[in-house]
């Protein structure tokens, strides 16, 4: 049985930076509530976060969310309510925050035959 990476087709990444002293603001408030908002809306399966490279001295990570479809994940983007109440949750730390959004449908895909 396929798990909930292979069924995702489209993906949104949500790449950022932020000052030492916002990292653990940010990361409670993505710890304790808003990813798994976000995993909650319809069609969206999963999320995995990735510690990047630090750049100025700020640490960096990617949010990789796996969605069902593009259609999803435009559901959910056109959602003001949600997308005003989530900036309104960030506003406290943005300006300590750089952050990169993008997405895209699966183009190709190349799996180890031996698993």
């Amino acid at each position: 049985m396929p798990d909930a990476s292979s069924a995702s087709r489209f993906f949104l990444v949500v790449r950022f930076w932020v000052a030492p002293d916002a990292e653990s603001q940010v990361l409670r408030w993505l710890e304790d509530g808003h990813v798994a908002e976000v995993v909650g809306q319809p069609g969206f399966l999963w999320c995995k976060r990735l510690r990047l490279e630090a750049q100025y001295g700020w640490n960096g990570y990617a949010m990789i969310y796996g969605i069902e479809s593009r259609q999803a994940f435009e559901r959910y983007n056109a959602n003001q309510a949600l997308m005003a109440r989530f900036a309104a949750e960030r506003a406290p730390f943005q300006s300590r925050m750089r952050i990169d959004r993008f997405f895209g449908e699966v183009d190709y895909s190349v799996a180890n035959p031996g698993t």
